[in-house]
């Protein structure tokens, strides 16, 4: 089997939009709606005015203060011009948009603080989104196709109310059209928390989407998924979610309510996206990569310098649902840091394979919990993988590599050289060789994309 090389996709975003000509509106709690808009003497009241009448190219300044609507999003910049962007006034004071009055769908039918739909250049900067209440809402949810939408510094706090027909989400990105494709999104340094996402996703990208990047976010507190990729749903058919980066988001204290199995990110048959420097712990599971629908295939997957530790159950897994639903295949699982994963000792261990096949997990450092259980590779569909280079600290006082077990199939492997002559993998494995690197946080040098 030939080691996958992937490269990690980049697109180039013009973000940067220099302003010269582009107009300024306000929007102040001691504003009118009849009022011009263009100062802060003359500014608006409400958000949504300014969401039904700002020009491409123009910034929308919003001043201190909660302002109780929910708003639907009826203008858009374009490529000539630049962006539309909402911001805080003044600087260190972030306005806040409550959803607790809110009883006005949007026309999606669902419950949202921000809606967007079929919009492009789009910024939404410094703003704080709280205190929604259905069964399916979310503080931003963008729907249909566009282009160069960014989400940077939100907090996204207490959406409650979210159920099994639904969810109350942080942030959601859906698109449907099959022939023009959701892309250029930008989801950046947002903190979300304290949501109901169950039984959906805290934060996700379903259906034709491409070319985005999700970094440096903060999700948290959540009785669901964290953050989630997906392809291969009936309601959204055809193309899903790829093509995209995942990288330096810190997700903790994810917990599914319903059957305690939520990671922390999560590919869902999405293909073609690096999951890069993150870090996920003290949840159900760490990064998961599957496919749940019948006959999609989740690939070309690079899963890069994560840190996944003290986690319930599994840090990394990979694979379909079943037999009969999902594979993943010709991924590459390189230089992540698996630490005492399985808190909750289920017998999983630390990496899990199911039905998934050439893909190759090269070059990670793994240090167990006292199980000392290492790898499950489901006997039906998780053998045909690659194992070589890993490094792996045995837990124990002068534990050495005859404590480490592997669940290769029907076989259980006591011990690496054990499990070498059985599978004929990790042949170039190592033990008790990077004693200095565990307990070391900066062990993966974070990269930064902007």
């Amino acid at each position: 089997m030939m080691i996958l090389h992937m490269q990690l996709i980049c697109f180039v975003n013009v973000l940067l939009w220099i302003q010269i000509t582009g107009k300024s509106y306000y929007v102040t709690k001691s504003g009118k709606d009849s009022n011009a808009g263009t100062t802060e003497a003359t500014a608006w009241f409400t958000i949504q005015k300014a969401a039904n009448s700002a020009t491409p190219g123009s910034t929308v300044y919003i001043g201190a203060g909660i302002y109780y609507e929910a708003v639907t999003v009826n203008v858009q910049g374009n490529a000539i011009d630049g962006p539309i962007t909402f911001t805080n006034l003044t600087p260190n004071k972030i306005p806040v948009i409550s959803g607790k009055q809110t009883t006005i769908a949007s026309p999606d039918g669902t419950l949202n603080v921000i809606y967007i739909q079929d919009k492009s250049y789009l910024r939404f900067i410094n703003l704080e989104l709280t205190e929604l209440k259905a069964v399916e809402c979310s503080g931003v949810r963008i729907v249909g196709s566009g282009t160069n939408i960014e989400l940077r510094n939100l907090h996204i706090y207490n959406i409650r109310g979210g159920d099994e027909s639904g969810g109350a989400m942080g942030i959601t990105v859906y698109n449907n059209n099959q022939k023009t494709s959701r892309r250029q999104l930008i989801i950046d340094n947002c903190t979300l928390h304290d949501c109901d996402p169950a039984w959906s996703e805290a934060l996700t990208l379903n259906g034709n989407i491409e070319q985005f990047q999700v970094t440096n976010n903060r999700v948290y507190n959540m009785n669901n998924i964290g953050i989630d990729f997906i392809a291969g749903e009936n309601w959204l058919s055809g193309l899903g979610t790829r093509s995209g980066l995942c990288a330096n988001n810190t997700v903790w204290n994810i917990h599914s309510v319903y059957d305690s199995s939520a990671a922390g990110i999560y590919v869902d048959g999405a293909s073609n996206i690096t999951l890069e420097g993150n870090e996920v712990h003290h949840s159900d599971m760490g990064i998961e990569v599957g496919a749940e629908n019948k006959g999609q295939v989740a690939t070309k997957m690079l899963v890069r310098s994560n840190y996944l530790h003290h986690n319930d159950k599994f840090g990394l897994a990979f694979g379909g649902y079943d037999s009969q639903r999902g594979r993943v295949t010709n991924s590459l699982f390189i230089s992540n840091r698996l630490e005492q994963n399985d808190m909750m000792h289920t017998g999983g261990g630390e990496i899990s394979i199911s039905f998934a096949s050439d893909n190759t997990v090269l070059r990670n450092i793994v240090k167990p919990n006292d199980q000392n259980i290492i790898l499950l590779a489901n006997q039906d569909g998780g053998l045909n993988n690659q194992f070589d280079y890993q490094i792996y600290y045995p837990n124990g006082q002068g534990a050495t590599q005859e404590k480490l077990i592997f669940y290769w199939g029907n076989t259980e492997c006591d011990g690496l050289r054990a499990f070498q002559q059985n599978s004929k993998q990790e042949m170039h494995a190592q033990t008790n060789a990077v004693k200095r690197a565990f307990g070391i946080k900066g062990f993966f040098p974070r990269k930064f994309y902007f």
